[in-house]
């Protein structure tokens, strides 16, 4: 199995692009690559052409009708706020979502403080 590659939003917390890069995970961020302001469309479609995971803060790759599991490589979606308090929780669940799940192609994750849920294409 090929390990995992991300693509951070802009939105993605410093903190969060750190946890996993000190997991041993490869992280391009958008800011990095010239998108920072870029449209979600753009940004779901440059995580595809990069063959990584889409991690984000933003709630609109909830939505399985513009982004449906079978078209992309995972979705992660942090429901998290900026507190010090909520963001060790939501990555508390994030890292056990990393260490128990196999299957990230076609699958969309919602992460929260308490669990994380998922999502695919039946």
């Amino acid at each position: 199995m090929e390990p995992l590659r991300f693509f951070a939003d802009e939105c993605v917390f410093g903190l969060t692009v750190n946890l996993l890069k000190k997991s041993g995970f490869t992280v391009i961020r958008a800011q990095d690559i010239g998108m920072a302001g870029t449209i979600d469309q753009e940004i779901f479609e440059k995580a595809q052409q990069l063959k990584s995971l889409l991690i984000t803060n933003d709630q609109g790759f909830l939505d399985i009708r513009q982004y449906p599991p079978s078209s992309h490589y995972g979705i992660i979606v942090l429901k998290m706020l900026p507190d010090p308090t909520h963001v060790k929780l939501v990555h508390q669940v994030l890292k056990t979502l990393l260490a128990l799940e196999q299957q990230f192609e076609g699958t969309l994750f919602i992460v929260d403080g308490n669990k994380y849920r998922k999502r695919t294409m039946s």
